[in-house]
């Protein structure tokens, strides 16, 4: 990518309380025009450092960069409503005493256009007849859009989101990030998007950075990063995973899933597959199994099956077998992710 593209870069940032270090030598880049998201575990990191290119935290070593200009520097940081940034906070931040055009027009005081702006705004968040409503009269997904038209209302260089839909209950979740991921794309904002959530990071997001224990892990697409992993943390951030013992010799990966072709260097490794990667066949065929429990999951059923001391997880979406059944296991060898012996990690099905 070349440079000129990118409208965030954070270059080895760290960022320490005391002896706590939150984030340890982290790289970034932000495309222009593109969404990111940024998912890790809780305390991994990724706040902090959204909170550091917003500029609510100084930074102890590298640079932020944001539309060219150094933003952050140890000793040096450009204060947030100079930088050209429009943050979305998790509980929203809403100015309760405000209506819904007073709260996005906020930042806009002085300015000849600010109704125009607002009412610009307000339509395209689907929000034209909401303008006199006061906060606590909208759902949750109007407040959304209402925190959104307020970071966008200042024309920002990027959008700053921070676990946008942990307020939300699951009914609205889903319709409320179509309607911002819609926004963003109309806006054609450039936007970084701090979550938890698998799902939410790999519908919303174009580039994906995971984090854990304060470092960023591995970098691309959606499908890149939950097809191949390279290594198990990073693995298990975008969903459940079986993990088997395995050996490599010469280029090739061996285990009682199956074989297939590695870059790692001769020795012991993990070879792992996601459970909806796995099918039931007829006793007989492939790897010999059995039923141990059933589990109803809505689009799935989560069906725990062991082949001697092995337990492994299968998602299913026909009916599933009666426990106690003998089966066969079918592996998408072409699935198989073969991963480095470090870090955390075991054969217990579905981490």
């Amino acid at each position: 990518m070349a440079m000129t593209d990118a409208i965030v870069s954070v270059t080895g940032v760290r960022r320490a309380y005391g002896r706590k270090i939150a984030v340890d030598g982290a790289d970034l880049t932000l495309s222009r025009g593109r969404i990111l998201g940024l998912l890790g575990a809780s305390g991994s990191g990724k706040s902090t450092l959204l909170r550091a290119i917003s500029g609510l935290e100084s930074i102890d070593a590298g640079t932020i960069v944001i539309d060219g200009q150094v933003v952050s520097r140890p000793g040096q940081r450009v204060p947030p409503e100079k930088r050209r940034v429009g943050m979305v906070f998790q509980d929203f931040a809403l100015f309760p005493h405000l209506t819904v055009a007073a709260n996005v027009g906020f930042g806009l005081k002085g300015r000849r256009d600010r109704d125009a702006v607002v009412a610009a705004l307000l339509t395209r968040l689907r929000l034209a007849d909401r303008g006199p409503a006061f906060p606590h009269t909208l759902s949750g997904g109007e407040q959304q859009r209402v925190a959104l038209a307020r970071a966008l209302a200042r024309d920002p260089a990027v959008i700053l989101l921070d676990e946008p839909f942990s307020s939300l209950d699951s009914s609205l979740r889903a319709e409320v990030r179509e309607d911002l991921v819609r926004a963003l794309r109309e806006s054609g904002t450039s936007a970084i998007v701090v979550t938890h959530d698998a799902e939410d990071a790999m519908i919303m997001a174009d580039d994906l950075a995971l984090m854990d224990a304060g470092r960023v892990i591995q970098t691309g697409t959606p499908q890149e990063l939950y097809t191949r992993p390279t290594s198990v943390a990073a693995a298990r951030l975008l969903g459940p995973l079986n993990l088997v013992d395995a050996r490599v010799r010469q280029g090739l990966a061996t285990s009682g899933l199956g074989q297939c072709a590695t870059v790692l260097p001769d020795g012991e490794a993990w070879m792992g597959v996601r459970p909806s990667d796995l099918r039931l066949t007829e006793p007989g065929t492939g790897l010999q199994v059995q039923v141990e429990s059933v589990g109803y999951a809505g689009a799935f059923r989560s069906i725990r099956v062991t082949s001697g001391l092995q337990a492994l997880s299968v998602h299913v979406t026909h009916d599933a077998p009666a426990i106690g059944t003998v089966a066969g296991l079918a592996v998408d060898t072409a699935r198989l992710m073969v991963l480095p012996r470090t870090g955390s990690g075991s054969g217990a099905a579905g981490r």
